[in-house]
């Protein structure tokens, strides 16, 4: 295998993601992030940015941060967006720029949530949140302006396992009516077990051997994740919505995510595989300005267009 050029020279960046130092990992990260932020560009005059509670008072006041193009058309589509961090880190900041980018060509309101994380909160805290963020705004649909039979869920990463297993929970329990799911690079199965888990045991940026330490501080115990925690555990994907699927080729959580896609293949659900050659986990957050970073996103967006955006007239 060879890395695309362009990706190359970002290996080797700060550890802001080492699963046996959390809290120095989350303060390079605060850093990081705080940089960015001060060096963003000011808002299109067409565009808005807020962030609100869902549920204020309760013990886990969830956040959401709403992107909103100004002229968008009525009930236009709604895309609930998860970010990623190996379910111990991120937050809001962390895919700000990829939540703007979607919020500004597709014809969609996007809502970006802020789960709470773990160890401190194991599983089920950061998909009860993500839940209740969902359930939101199905209810607020028509004081946000949106069609709640347009939604899509997803999210990168960590955030993909969280939006998948929304999806599943939300089929099992007859919940809100999901359009789509757009999943970038997911994490799916706890097992581990496959080739290239092992391949990528020890690699930069993303390894097996750190997934494998994720999965205990996400479940908060050793031993096996519930289906909603880790949705390759599912044993029926019939009934699940149209998917984009996103995986890299170098990559741990490569074989799951194609093992995920044949299996809802077979299941009659309606996949768009998009898997890029040369890349490795994140490749698209950590070298944003990449060719293969920007085709990644056009795709991403140009599938939430089609499953979400403004109908034909």
């Amino acid at each position: 295998m060879t890395l695309d050029p362009e990706l190359i020279p970002f290996l080797g960046g700060p550890d802001n993601a080492n699963m046996d130092h959390i809290e120095r990992s989350r303060a390079i990260d605060a850093a990081l992030t705080a940089d960015a932020v001060a060096k963003r560009a000011p808002l299109a005059a067409n565009f808005s940015v807020h962030d609100e509670s869902v549920n204020p008072g309760a013990d886990n006041d969830v956040v959401v941060r709403i992107y909103r193009r100004h002229d968008l058309p009525p009930a236009a589509g709604a895309f609930l967006f998860i970010h990623g961090g190996a379910f111990v880190f991120g937050d809001l900041e962390s895919e700000h720029d990829r939540c703007a980018y979607y919020a500004q060509t597709v014809d969609a309101v996007v809502v970006s949530v802020d789960y709470r994380l773990a160890p401190e909160f194991p599983y089920p805290a950061g998909h009860e949140d993500v839940w209740t963020a969902l359930t939101w705004l199905v209810a607020h649909a028509d004081e946000l302006g949106i069609d709640p039979q347009r939604i899509c869920v997803g999210g990168a990463s960590a955030g993909g396992s969280l939006a998948a297993g929304i999806v599943v929970r939300a089929r099992d329990e007859h919940g809100p009516s999901i359009a789509a799911q757009l999943l970038i690079y997911p994490v799916l199965d706890d097992r581990s077990t496959s080739l290239s888990m092992s391949t990528f045991e020890f690699y930069d940026p993303w390894d097996g051997d750190r997934s494998r330490k994720m999965w205990p501080l996400y479940l908060g115990h050793d031993g096996d994740a519930p289906v909603y925690a880790a949705p390759a555990r599912a044993s029926e994907l019939r009934g699940l919505p149209p998917t984009f699927m996103m995986s890299c080729e170098e990559d741990p959580l490569r074989d799951e995510e194609l093992e995920f896609v044949q299996r809802l293949l077979s299941a009659g659900v309606s996949v768009e595989l998009h898997h890029y050659a040369g890349t490795y986990h994140a490749f698209d957050v950590i070298a944003p300005e990449a060719e293969v970073s920007r085709r990644a996103l056009r795709e991403q967006a140009l599938f939430l267009q089609r499953t979400i955006g403004s109908p034909a007239l």
